[in-house]
């Protein structure tokens, strides 16, 4: 007997090591520690907001805002600006319209909408801005901004400036007239086609006609 059992004993030793590998791995035992729970349920809440961030659409980029008044020009540049008070040359006063704030936006836009050289339009009339781009015929582009005040004034700023600088005409012979960059003229021509009027400002009474620049 005692013979007998040794045997077993030995096949149970020789098998035990593929029964090991057959056998289920044992489940791990449940621990109510605080800290293991608070592990699992901030990697549960993380998994989840992972999850939801990556079904929706991805954000817009805010829109820019709006400039509120014209930026000045530096002196001597192929640029004119209701802000460039410092500078005759660069200088040209507000226009001034009467009637409905709201029509004078839409005459402008229309006017720019329907010249073929005018391009990138950008039109807000809740901001009261307006800008665009004119193209010319010797390939040379201008950059338009208006700013409609929409306080009852009637009164347009802007800015109209050329991408590239160009030699000023070499004088100004007309009486009064004050010489500065070609945009002078680009900028009073399209006053004249709307039918506006240059507003007039303090500073165009201190200073004197300039004949060269």
């Amino acid at each position: 007997m005692a013979a007998l059992a040794s045997i077993a004993a030995l096949a149970l030793a020789r098998h035990a090591p593929l029964d090991a590998l057959t056998r289920p791995p044992p489940k791990p035992r449940a621990t109510n520690h605080p800290g293991v729970r608070r592990r699992d349920a901030l990697l549960a809440v993380g998994t989840l907001s992972l999850c939801v961030a990556t079904d929706r659409e991805p954000s817009r980029a805010a829109e820019p805002e709006r400039p509120t008044r014209p930026a000045a020009c530096v002196a001597g540049a192929s640029c004119v600006s209701t802000a460039s008070f410092r500078s005759p040359a660069n200088y040209l006063p507000p226009w001034e319209y009467v009637g409905d704030d709201a029509a004078a936006f839409k005459t402008l836009v229309e006017a720019l909408r329907s010249d073929p050289k005018v391009f990138d339009m950008i039109d807000d009339e809740t901001a009261g801005y307006v800008a665009a781009s004119l193209r010319h015929d010797d390939a040379d582009v201008d950059d338009l901004e208006f700013f409609f005040l929409n306080d009852g004034s009637g009164a347009v700023l802007f800015r109209w400036a050329g991408r590239v600088n160009v030699a000023s005409p070499p004088g100004c012979f007309k009486p009064g007239c004050i010489n500065g960059p070609r945009q002078r003229a680009r900028a009073e021509a399209l006053q004249r086609e709307l039918g506006w009027l240059p507003l007039e400002t303090d500073e165009e009474k201190k200073w004197v006609p300039l004949l060269l620049h």
